[in-house]
């Protein structure tokens, strides 16, 4: 759980644990020349729950939340991009996305020093 951010990134609820197959077996479909943005995922998430009772709501927080867990969990390769996202076992893919979630990190840390100098 991150401080401040509590509400998005605690563990994943019953709820969650129990649509992941559902969101997994989804994002299967796509491919890096056909990726599917995170709008259009919380859209056909949302219809499909609806029309199988199911009660949770998709959110753009909850689909993050799950994308993380699916990534920290090795569960599929799946990449995001400005193209959206898609599965992929390309080895350079892989790497690739590897390098951006490693630079977005820098940045964060560059922002921590940055805050650090106030104290």
């Amino acid at each position: 759980m991150i401080t401040n951010f509590e509400e998005y990134t605690s563990e994943l609820t019953a709820e969650e644990m129990e649509i992941l197959n559902i969101v997994i077996h989804g994002f299967r479909q796509y491919k890096k020349n056909n990726p599917i943005k995170s709008e259009l995922i919380v859209t056909r998430m949302n219809q499909y729950l609806q029309n199988n009772g199911y009660k949770i709501k998709m959110t753009g927080v909850r689909l993050r939340k799950m994308v993380n867990y699916i990534r920290s969990n090795s569960l599929i390769p799946l990449i995001a991009t400005s193209h959206g996202y898609f599965t992929s076992d390309c080895k350079l893919t892989i790497q690739q996305q590897i390098i951006s979630l490693q630079e977005r990190a820098n940045s964060i840390e560059n922002a921590v020093q940055g805050l650090k100098k106030f104290l």
